[in-house]
């Protein structure tokens, strides 16, 4: 009986997964500050945005040093 399941990579699988990670958190930072022209004089919903956009930022970094610090999870074997 032949198997006929496709190849599992483990590094596919998560450089993948963290490329549309990566992918989702800049479009978010680029939408949430496309948005602040729309709120020209409430500095409530201002600094809420810009808390937003911190907080994306910090996601960025979170995502950027997990793969410099786990090289050997995303090659290839």
């Amino acid at each position: 009986m032949a198997n006929n399941n496709p190849p599992f990579s483990k590094s596919f699988v998560l450089k993948t997964t963290s490329r549309h990670m990566r992918r989702s958190v800049d479009i978010s930072i680029r939408k949430s500050y496309d948005r602040m022209s729309d709120f020209p004089g409430d500095s409530t919903k201002k600094q809420e945005i810009f808390e937003t956009l911190d907080v994306l930022h910090k996601m960025r970094k979170l995502l950027d040093d997990f793969q410099e610090h786990n090289k050997h999870l995303f090659k290839d074997n």
